[in-house]
């Protein structure tokens, strides 16, 4: 009962939707959750209403999520279930949609994503970038800090939510100059409502 009925294959990198004007830029927002996927909406809507003609994919992993954003997007946005951060579904996904920006919402660090990403030339975000002391502590042991340092030198972007925040992903080995503070897109929310009023007067 986690999985969509239908919709399940999206979760191995097979879309279900054709990609809109082949060739063409197109931007890729990832949150797992709904609190994440509400947090990334006003930056969806900005960029939609910015660039009107770029095709916006959003994808969301649980089945929550997208019983509640699917009705909040407008037709220009592309909604998809991620896939899984294993080579195959990320390499089927990847290939399919070739994104030009890749941009991740709070703590989703997904090793295989990142790293094919950055050998594609594709630039990654982590927006509202946050760390648990858990996860900090996971990270620091000798086998695990080559390998997150790794990952978190191929981000092109890390704005975090905190200045705490930004010291953990420091301590993770972040290049400092990757670090850019904007606040905490949460608080975002008038974009959305915004975007809304604007496309409804154009269309009346």
């Amino acid at each position: 009962g986690l999985e969509h009925q239908s919709r399940w294959p999206e979760r191995l990198g097979r879309p279900s939707v054709a990609r809109p004007r082949p060739g063409s830029p197109l931007v890729w927002f990832h949150a797992v959750s709904l609190g994440e996927g509400m947090a990334a909406l006003p930056v969806v809507f900005h960029c939609a209403r910015l660039h009107p003609g770029l095709p916006i994919l959003l994808t969301t992993t649980t089945l929550s999520a997208f019983k509640v954003i699917k009705d909040l997007l407008p037709d220009v946005v592309i909604y998809q279930f991620a896939p899984l951060d294993c080579p195959d579904a990320i390499e089927s996904f990847i290939g399919y949609w070739k994104p030009s920006l890749i941009l991740l919402m709070e703590s989703e660090l997904w090793p295989n994503l990142i790293m094919s990403a950055a050998e594609k030339g594709i630039a990654v975000a982590l927006l509202n970038a946050r760390m648990s002391l858990k996860s900090l502590n996971r990270w620091s042991v000798p086998l695990g800090l080559p390998l997150v340092s790794l990952m978190l030198s191929k981000l092109s972007l890390v704005i975090p939510l905190s200045t705490i925040q930004a010291v953990r992903f420091q301590l993770l080995h972040t290049p400092p100059n990757k670090i850019h503070f904007a606040g905490d897109l949460k608080y975002g929310s008038g974009e959305r409502v915004e975007y809304n009023q604007r496309s409804a007067a154009t269309v009346q």
